[in-house]
């Protein structure tokens, strides 16, 4: 998984189009190629992502990152704060205990 903590811009261009102002965000590659947009507030989900398959060029002014449909994310990266990769391994998923109408009597 590659963390990068940029100031950046981002603009979505497929089924609509979308527009994130300049802003500091944090950008996360997952290895299956899925590509995500965050800001620190808010609910969970991400501002903006692009769900693999897709394919993530690089160049010095930031990423293009094209779906198969022909959907286009383009995040127009200012300044990097930080950039990491990380190895994950095999996750083991989650394991449950209990049924939801069992939680919800709780």
């Amino acid at each position: 998984m590659r963390l990068v903590i940029a100031r950046c811009t981002v603009d979505y261009d497929g089924r609509l189009q979308a527009h994130l102002p300049e802003a500091v965000r944090l950008l996360m590659v997952k290895a299956d190629g899925c590509v995500a947009v965050h800001a620190d507030g808010g609910a969970y989900k991400p501002l903006n992502w692009m769900n693999a398959p897709n394919r993530l060029v690089t160049d010095d002014e930031g990423w293009t990152v094209t779906s198969p449909k022909g959907e286009t994310l383009r995040i127009t990266i200012h300044e990097v704060l930080a950039d990491s990769q990380h190895e994950l391994g095999v996750d083991p998923g989650l394991q449950k205990d209990g049924v939801e109408a069992h939680l919800q009597e709780l």
